[in-house]
């Protein structure tokens, strides 16, 4: 088990899209997370960052983002 069994996330991009906006990616190591937590998480760190936030992530074969903003949490399947 890697990093003591905590997701391995990483900043992708302080400035995304030039609008200062923070682009987290997961490192998937097949275990997914777990979206509750993720989208509770997201909120704590929009609420820090004062801008919207994005999390790269898996779940299972599909890659998805999750969107932090001022009226939630949002998930997109890409």
């Amino acid at each position: 088990m890697t990093n003591f069994g905590q997701p391995y996330i990483v900043v992708e991009d302080g400035d995304y899209g030039g609008r200062r906006e923070l682009y987290l990616k997961h490192h998937h190591d097949g275990r997914d997370l777990d979206l509750t937590y993720a989208e509770r998480t997201l909120e704590y760190v929009h609420q820090i960052w004062g801008r919207p936030v994005h999390l790269e992530s898996r779940q299972g074969e599909k890659r998805m983002i999750l969107t932090c903003k001022e009226d939630g949490v949002q998930k997109i399947e890409v």
